[in-house]
């Protein structure tokens, strides 16, 4: 910490940041990204796995995200990050913190989207498939063309700690990925799958605004990242009866409990849908 930060505190403070931070890093090594990677909705869930899977007390939990608060502070300083994901969050012991997810239709709103020329087949692209694969955005930016077998409709993917894994894409994303691919060989030489409009690897600044950009001309008022597709992925195929350590499998994850978060938030999505719609349901809210 900055000599401001520490000045001040007493000596068990600073050794409760010190475990509070081992513990906020220990949980996003879990997700098996770095800390300049994490979303908003990442710190959602941080907070909701402290709340719900912990049960700290109020007070820990406000401690440990404003210790959260002001590391991200540092490092957006020294620009190691571009944004503070605990910025303007709030806790309060019984709210529930659920990560942003997709509803099927938004989906299909989102995959529809007409394209017309490079890049809009490209975002298309990257849409489809982090949906269809579940994939870390870090991962995707550095799929090379080599990686994917087209025909298994499979991709290798190095994630977290090197680790090789398979994901899996529809026959929808091969047609559009064969389109893709004959516009991007017309233009440049390159081994990555994902470009940016002069053929380097896409920036992650450039993929935050096209989210965003899309998000706006889809009228969603949700925070949409690639981070929600990931989400979104995981919850589907848990609403759809998907085994938890295929699921598990299939993101990547090093520990089951990382996964069981997902567990919780399709539970939770479930019965605010029963709630809503079933007649009982409504009646304990009117």
């Amino acid at each position: 910490e900055t000599e401001r930060t520490v000045r001040g505190r007493s000596e068990h403070t600073l050794t409760s940041y010190g475990r509070d931070l081992a513990q906020f890093a220990s949980y996003v090594h879990g997700l098996g990204i770095t800390f300049a990677e994490v979303q908003r909705e990442d710190a959602l869930m941080f907070i909701r796995h402290m709340n719900k899977e912990k049960r700290y007390q109020e007070a820990t939990v406000n401690r440990k995200i404003s210790c959260c608060r002001t590391f991200y502070a540092s490092l957006v300083r020294k620009q190691v990050c571009s944004a503070n994901p605990f910025a303007l969050i709030s806790v309060h012991r019984h709210e529930s913190h659920l990560p942003t997810v997709l509803t099927a239709s938004e989906v299909t709103s989102l995959l529809s989207l007409p394209w017309h020329d490079f890049p809009s087949a490209r975002d298309q692209l990257v849409f489809s498939l982090l949906y269809d694969t579940g994939c870390r955005i870090s991962e995707l930016r550095s799929i090379r063309e080599e990686d994917i077998e087209k025909e298994m409709l499979r991709i290798r993917v190095l994630g977290k700690g090197k680790r090789m894994r398979y994901v899996f894409f529809t026959k929808r994303t091969q047609s559009l990925l064969s389109s893709y691919l004959s516009m991007k060989h017309e233009r440049f030489d390159t081994p990555y799958l994902i470009v940016s409009n002069k053929g380097k690897q896409l920036p992650m600044s450039t993929i935050g605004s096209m989210f965003a950009t899309y998000g706006r001309r889809l009228g969603w008022q949700k925070n949409f990242t690639p981070h929600v597709l990931r989400h979104t992925y995981a919850t589907h195929l848990l609403d759809n009866g998907a085994d938890i350590r295929l699921v598990q499998e299939l993101l990547g994850h090093q520990s089951i409990s990382t996964t069981q978060i997902y567990t919780h938030v399709s539970k939770e999505r479930l019965a605010r849908v029963y709630e809503s719609c079933h007649p009982h349901g409504r009646k304990q809210h009117e």
